[in-house]
């Protein structure tokens, strides 16, 4: 049996191997090859919104100062008040005006972006020139940065740009990036100072992702700035120079191509951008793919490992059951051969193990226990009609023992009180073992509720007090039989018990179609723990209460859409048992004839 066993689940193995872990497999294959697409394309994507955000954020102060400068210069008004301006002639009070506002002009880019340090209108001839912050005398620092850019730009040249260093080697060195475009209707230019470092901060936030790079170059590869953890500058100015010098029509160059940098594999992609002429170029290292194929495969290999746990306990399962189904079908041949008694499984039909084994156990149970369960019947049925005769002349009995004791307290010349109270018990004897299928009104529940009050002052003098609040329009409200009882009966044993003088109060009033009813006390309370545990025991079915228990169970039964008892109770302070029914008015029954004995 064992190698048999053995050998099945070898088998059922390899089936589940088939069906679960070689489309797995499939699906990892698959996954990394779409993975690595979807990757490539997304770094040229990268590449490309990389190079285009630079290109526009760089546009909107290159072009919008060079347009706003060249149409300003290109005005004769304008040419008339530099040149008076710049020659130190005295300026009419409108020229002043007029020059304050070119200022003011030139003065809100510097105001509007951060990485441009200066905007300045110069005219050749002259050792002034106006700057967003007025009109200054040429520094040396004007004639080693912006003006050295000017000046060493060819006549057929109308737009420049080039990094310049001012103060080199000195504490106040700085790195700027100079544009420069001629005037179209005077000689001279407007130059643009840009910031390289902030520039390149501004550069770094438009990367879509860490691992992309971006650089400035000039049409011989030159760097300009840079933005990212760029690293091989000399090599990418290198290559740069030699692909942009290589052939005359930039636009039958290839734009992206693999280079390496460093010795790491990237994607590099650029861009020219046209007046001034420079180049944005980005890479993106390969590493990028690798890192998110990991994150990508990573699960996908744990569920393959997942798999391959669930084809071995699958088969194991699967093999463990089957033989078990076969030596529980042996046995129960045995049983029925032997006259044993055969338990039947507590299962769904899932499989043809069940279906024969539900068959076999169906036609034993209608051969072997048919005559058991016919008897079983029969006594249940004589045993239930013996307990209804029983419950017959109990009634009677003490009804009739109550009215002896009635008459014998009459005899006995007292002040009436035992024979009230004989009176009240016979009541509610009676009350209590009336059909209880049979409803009330509420007005006859507080009838019987007001006798046995009557009764248990008899036991416990005047040690407590009950009040009753109910409103007329639900006196005739249809209740069953010994609805509060029960409530009371625990408010007297255990809420005012030890109390010199306990209050209690029985209040039924109308809520919309519901009719609302509430015992309250000020007993000794619960905390609570003993509030949870009441509750625990009244919500237990197995529970042989016949207080609240029963009540409860009752509630339920009657009003399903109801939700029983509410318990609340606050130590030292009393207690609070509620319960809500739908309201219906009491329509009584035909009179019934007869009396009792």
């Amino acid at each position: 049996m064992k190698g048999m066993k053995r050998k099945f689940f070898l088998k059922r193995m390899w089936n589940f191997v088939v069906v679960m872990l070689i489309p797995a497999l499939l699906l990892v294959a698959v996954t990394t090859y779409m993975t690595f697409v979807t990757q490539m394309h997304r770094m040229t994507q990268d590449n490309e919104r990389g190079i285009e955000a630079v290109r526009s954020n760089i546009s909107l102060v290159l072009d919008s100062v060079l347009a706003q400068n060249s149409y300003m210069t290109g005005m004769t008004r304008t040419n008339m008040v530099l040149n008076k301006a710049l020659k130190r002639e005295s300026l009419s009070y409108t020229d002043a005006i007029y020059l304050r506002s070119l200022v003011s002009s030139l003065n809100s880019m510097t105001n509007a972006y951060d990485y441009v340090d200066s905007v300045l209108i110069y005219i050749d001839g002259y050792d002034r020139a106006l700057t967003s912050s007025g009109l200054v005398n040429l520094s040396a620092d004007d004639y080693s940065g912006w003006y050295s850019v000017y000046s060493s730009m060819s006549d057929a040249e109308r737009t420049c740009i080039a990094p310049v260093v001012v103060n080199a080697g000195k504490a106040s060195e700085r790195r700027q990036l100079v544009v420069c475009a001629r005037m179209l209707t005077m000689e001279g230019c407007v130059a643009v100072t840009l910031n390289i470092s902030h520039l390149q901060e501004i550069i770094a936030v438009l990367r879509p992702s860490d691992n992309q790079h971006l650089y400035l170059v000039d049409g011989s590869g030159r760097l300009l700035a840079k933005a990212g953890d760029a690293g091989a500058t000399e090599e990418l100015q290198n290559l740069m120079g030699k692909t942009l010098s290589g052939a005359g029509n930039t636009a039958e160059q290839e734009h992206e191509f693999w280079i390496k940098l460093d010795d790491r594999d990237c994607l590099l992609n650029w861009q020219s951008y046209q007046n001034p002429d420079f180049y944005i170029v980005s890479t993106i290292d390969r590493a990028m793919i690798l890192e998110n194929l990991g994150e990508r495969l990573m699960p996908l290999l744990l569920m393959a490992v997942v798999a391959l746990y669930a084809i071995v306990f699958l088969a194991y399962v699967n093999t463990k059951r089957s033989f078990d189904e076969i030596n529980l079908m042996l046995q129960m041949f045995e049983d029925a051969e032997a006259g044993r008694t055969i338990q039947r499984p507590q299962r769904k039909v899932n499989d043809e193990y069940d279906v024969i084994m539900n068959n076999i156990l169906m036609m034993f149970l209608n051969n072997t226990y048919l005559n058991i369960q016919l008897k079983e019947k029969q006594y249940r049925q004589q045993n239930a009609e013996l307990t209804a005769l029983q419950l017959q002349i109990n009634p009677h009995f003490l009804y009739n023992t109550l009215q002896t004791l009635d008459m014998e307290a009459r005899k006995l010349n007292d002040d009436g009180r035992i024979s009230a109270v004989v009176g009240y018990v016979s009541d509610i004897l009676k009350y209590s073992l009336t059909n209880p299928q049979k409803s009330v009104s509420l007005r006859e529940e507080l009838d019987y509720l007001k006798k046995y009050v009557e009764v248990q002052h008899y036991r416990f003098g005047d040690s407590f007090i009950i009040y009753y609040e109910v409103d007329d329009d639900v006196m005739d409200a249809e209740v069953f039989r010994l609805m509060l009882q029960p409530v009371v009966e625990n408010s007297l044993l255990h809420a005012l018990r030890g109390n010199e003088r306990g209050y209690m109060k029985v209040r039924a009033r109308r809520i919309g179609d519901k009719v609302n009813l509430r015992v309250i006390d000020n007993g000794d309370g619960m905390t609570r723990e003993e509030l949870e545990t009441l509750r625990k025991r009244i919500a237990d079915r197995n529970s042989r209460s016949i207080g609240l228990t029963n009540l409860d169970r009752r509630l339920r039964l009657r009003y399903p859409e109801e939700t029983g008892l509410r318990i609340c109770s606050i130590k030292n302070l009393g207690t609070s048992v509620s319960f809500c029914i739908p309201y219906k008015k009491y329509t009584p029954d035909a009179p019934q004839t007869g009396k009792t004995e």
